[in-house]
């Protein structure tokens, strides 16, 4: 009796795990890659009020939560998303998530050197714009002038030997070899 009841249990707990898996509702998906052959997907559940979940999913993997932690880390509100560039694509979202700041993330997948690149930032502004090289993903934010810098941008520049981003300031804009990829204003999800 006590197995059959154990059975029973991890049948509900599978069903019930499944039906929110199931129950998730794509908001967008992107190809990344030169080639674009790998795909991330933007899930959103457990809606309350103007507010959801958000998970990703790369190539079609389980989803994870958009943040590590409890799922309220990732219960986001005024989310703007955004696939951007042409030869070679970027994720972008951002929105009000925990902090009093925006929050996002930008992610690449990085052909060259074989690998994701993911850019996590909190700051006053959205990005404004995104330039990809071959060392990694960088990430522009105009500073508001209420920052720890009197610098005119903060900017996030992902860094392969720690496997994230660092973030610094400066009044200069990026290498100029490399074009910026704009993001696009207002696109709410």
């Amino acid at each position: 009796m006590r197995i059959a009841a154990f059975i029973a249990i991890l049948c509900i707990g599978y069903v019930a795990d499944s039906q929110s898996a199931i129950g998730m509702e794509v908001v967008t998906r992107c190809g990344l890659g030169s080639d674009q052959s790998h795909t991330l997907a933007l899930l959103r559940d457990h809606p309350i009020d103007s507010t959801a979940v958000f998970y990703l999913s790369k190539n079609s993997t389980a989803p994870v939560r958009l943040y590590a932690g409890d799922e309220d880390q990732s219960r986001g509100d005024e989310i703007q998303v955004a696939c951007i560039g042409s030869k070679e694509r970027v994720f972008v979202i951002s929105g009000e998530f925990t902090s009093n700041y925006l929050q996002g993330v930008a992610i690449r997948y990085n052909t060259k050197a074989g690998r994701w690149e993911r850019v996590d930032f909190a700051e006053r502004e959205r990005p404004a714009a995104i330039y990809l090289d071959p060392k990694g993903l960088v990430v522009l934010i105009p500073n508001s002038g209420r920052n720890e810098s009197p610098e005119r941008y903060i900017i996030y520049r992902y860094d392969a030997g720690a496997g994230l981003a660092k973030q610094a300031y400066s009044d200069h804009l990026p290498h100029p070899s490399v074009v910026p990829i704009p993001v696009p204003k207002n696109r709410p999800e």
